[in-house]
């Protein structure tokens, strides 16, 4: 074998060797197919199973597959001659570690065809077309439940291998989704799973190998060797200046990205995570089938965690394009009983298949299911708060469940819906706020905080708090189903054209403050030029020309001599005014507009008319929303509002608006369009009371915790010194300290006692002989 898979042999010769050892492999049919085609050409890759391979030994089957692999590897031989002969031989050979070689050869081959940015288009739909039809194969040939043939082997490992490129950022296009939707639609439960999980994970799973990636390329850099216990040379010195100059050029291109990727607002920021979900040729056939599928399933043809993935898979995909998928409603309602296996994410599910176009009725009846199920007295406390919030979150997805008719009223003149009580409902989850345990107060106060958001009249007066009322007296009500608000022009683009109109009323009042002062400070800094001396009085100061009006000002500026005006300037410097004033008249115009008078109709107006005259940048989006936000904050803000009215009649509206403010958003997490966890929905976490086994644990860790040393190393010096014999530190410093503060101590007793006693003599103390 060795001399098999020497390089020695070009052309003709390497293409007769590797005929030969597919022809012990794969049959002589294949191989003499494959041998009459030219290097050149691309064969026609065909999906049939070979079975000469099994009547080989297992090690000559690994010495073939590895003369092949050195083979291809040196470029004797092309690859799609490979590939159909090896993807065929993984799908019966019964040797494991084969098998994985094989897989892996056939992924790096396919990655080092479209290094380096360089993809072979023709070579790739080849290979993508062989894999389309394996999947094809199984899809058509396999039923539900049962054992999984050649085929379904095949297809599982060409939907692993498109998952794993895909990952790889090698083949993510159309296709490659494609292939994936049809495994995904396939009755073998398997390759439907693989296929269903690259969907809903993958976005998630690239994001992780990329921040990774980032981390192990940072820590290689920041890693440096300053060589602390080693021999200093000139050498080791460059070497470590080299790696920390990198380092530091390293670090500021990372914060520069960093910091440009929050600032940018343009193309740079919407390159995010492309949902692979985003890209299905076909979603409504593809959702239509996998739901049918489940419906006309027995109990026991898919395993519960199938069922899961596929509710999941349709739920996200109806959420994500948007669709009407009217029996799934009814199909979720079955699972969402009290009792019922992951019940949670059943509910989270609901809560990502519904959007703005699904017809309330089919969300009542969802909604009943939760309240009857789940919002009960009678139920836990965790899933009361549960249903709460799932009950919300779907009112958040679908806001015309809240929307009254206009045209129905009750005795009082209340408006009511045809369905059900809208209002009822709404005041009966607001009591909940006031309930005693944690949790479903939590939901309960989030509920509230909604409602007074979205539509505030269902509310009683007493709980719709100050948003409320604000939202309230401005008439906010969700829109019915089918309703829709037209935009007549960019939204803020009125709100923009009344800032920069007063920036400009307000430069052009500075300037001319700027004017007036100047002239000012020049008429008091105490000269005035005057014409000819006339009416001044005779002295020596008005035969020079120059009377002084101030001496205090003039003795207090001795630094800086004064500027000398003439009074004929202001004439000259009006009549430029005036040509400016004529230049800007169009400018000057708008200024005099006070856009703060201007009714509902004329502000539409106006938008329109400065969205379709105007070309925006990307800083004129920034502020407009951040406009729109303050205009927003302000209807939910009675206080806010009315010192905006007051800051509207002083001419102080947009001071508190800067060019430079910036909203800059930290949020960094990984967001899936669509997605709902089941941890959204799930009650605040509390604190609970613990079972017999939880306080046996926990027991048991304390004990282990108390007798093992939680700190590495030996005992600290504190725990020697207290174990130390005392006879080795009596003489210590500390000991010594200590022995003399006792000793003072008992000295100033001493001296106090003998005041007390009269202030005898002390009888240690010695006589002095005189």
């Amino acid at each position: 074998m060795a001399a098999v898979s020497s390089s020695s042999y070009k052309g003709e010769e390497s293409d007769r060797v590797a005929a030969l050892l597919m022809e012990l492999l794969v049959g002589t049919s294949n191989s003499s197919a494959a041998a009459n085609e030219s290097a050149a050409t691309i064969p026609l890759l065909q999906s049939t199973i070979p079975l000469a391979a099994l009547q080989l030994h297992r090690d000559i089957r690994k010495a073939c597959v590895s003369a092949l692999i050195l083979m291809r590897n040196k470029g004797a031989v092309p690859p799609l001659r490979l590939l159909q002969s090896f993807f065929q031989l993984m799908a019966v050979v019964p040797d494991k570690n084969l098998r994985e070689s094989l897989y892996h050869h056939i992924v790096n081959d396919i990655r080092n065809i479209n290094k380096n940015g360089k993809k072979d288009e023709k070579l790739n739909r080849t290979i993508q077309s062989f894999f389309h039809r394996i999947v094809a194969a199984s899809a058509n040939e396999s039923t539900a439940g049962a054992e999984d043939s050649p085929t379904d082997y095949a297809a599982k490992r060409a939907v692993q291998m498109i998952c794993d490129l895909y990952r790889r950022n090698v083949w993510n296009d159309e296709r490659s989704v494609h292939i994936l939707a049809t495994a995904a639609g396939s009755p073998n439960a398997s390759v439907a799973s693989r296929a269903l999980r690259f969907f809903l994970n993958i976005e998630e799973a690239m994001a992780l190998d990329q921040q990774s990636s980032e981390a192990k390329e940072w820590e290689g850099i920041d890693n440096i060797n300053l060589h602390l216990h080693s021999k200093k040379t000139q050498a080791k010195k460059r070497v470590i200046e080299k790696q920390i100059k990198n380092r530091q050029r390293k670090q500021n291109a990372r914060e520069h990205g960093i910091i440009a990727n929050r600032e940018d607002k343009g193309v740079e920021a919407s390159k995010k995570l492309f949902p692979a979900i985003e890209l299905l040729h076909d979603p409504q056939g593809l959702v239509e089938t996998i739901l049918k599928r489940i419906k006309s399933s027995g109990s026991n043809t898919y395993k519960f965690e199938v069922k899961m993935l596929m509710l999941n898979f349709v739920t996200r995909v109806v959420g994500n394009h948007e669709l009407i998928l009217l029996p799934l409603y009814p199909l979720l309602q079955r699972y969402m009983g009290g009792h019922q296996r992951d019940v949670t994410a059943i509910l989270a599910y609901s809560v990502q298949s519904c959007h703005q176009y699904v017809p309330p009725e089919e969300i009542y009846g969802i909604l009943k299911t939760i309240a009857h199920n789940f919002i009960t007295e009678r139920c836990s406390e965790e899933q009361m708060a549960v249903g709460i919030n799932a009950v919300r979150s779907i009112c958040a997805r679908v806001p015309s469940v809240l929307s009254t008719e206009e045209d129905e009223k009750d005795e009082d003149g209340r408006e009511i819906s045809s369905s059900w009580d809208v209002e009822a409902f709404t005041r009966d989850l607001a009591g909940y706020a006031k309930h005693k345990d944690r949790s479903i107060s939590i939901a309960g106060r989030g509920w509230v905080n909604f409602i007074r958001e979205v539509h505030p009249s269902l509310l009683q007066g007493k709980d719709r708090g100050l948003v409320g009322a604000g939202l309230h007296k401005e008439g906010e009500r969700p829109l019915r189903y089918g309703e829709v608000r037209a935009a007549l022009g960019v939204e803020g683009a009125d709100l923009l054209a009344a800032y920069e109109a007063s920036k400009r009323r307000k430069e052009k009042g500075g300037k001319k403050n700027s004017a007036g002062s100047d002239d000012d400070d020049e008429s008091e800094s105490g000269w005035v030029e005057m014409n000819d001396g006339k009416g001044v009085d005779d002295d020596d100061e008005s035969e020079s020309g120059w009377v002084e009006m101030n001496d205090e000002e003039a003795e207090s500026d001795d630094e800086e001599a004064p500027d000398l005006v003439l009074l004929g300037e202001d004439n000259d410097a009006g009549g430029k005014e005036g040509e400016d004033d004529a230049d800007d008249g169009e400018r000057a115009d708008d200024d005099e507009v006070d856009y703060s008078k201007l009714s509902k109709e004329e502000r539409a107006k106006m938008q329109q008319e400065v969205s379709s005259t105007r070309i925006f940048t990307a800083s004129e989006f920034a502020k407009m929303n951040k406009l729109v936000a303050r205009q927003q904050q302000a209807r939910r803000d009675p206080r806010l509002a009315a010192k905006l009215k007051r800051a509207i009649a002083k001419g102080e509206e947009f001071d508190d608006i800067s060019d430079s403010d910036m909203d800059h958003s930290d949020d960094e997490d990984i967001h899936i369009k669509g997605a709902v966890n089941a941890t959204d929905i799930m009650a605040d976490a509390k604190r609970k009371r613990m079972s017999k086994a939880e306080k046996l644990e926990k027991i048991i860790e304390g004990r282990v915790k108390f007798e093992s040393k939680e700190r590495a190393g030996g005992s600290t010096n504190t725990e020697k010194k207290r174990k130390k014999n005392f006879a080795m530190s009596k003489f210590s410093f500390d000991t010594r300290k200590k022995i003399g503060e006792k000793n003072t101590a008992k000295i100033g007793r001493k001296q106090e006692r003998s005041k007390l006693d009269g202030g005898g003599r002390d009888a240690k103390k010695r006589r002095r002989k005189f």
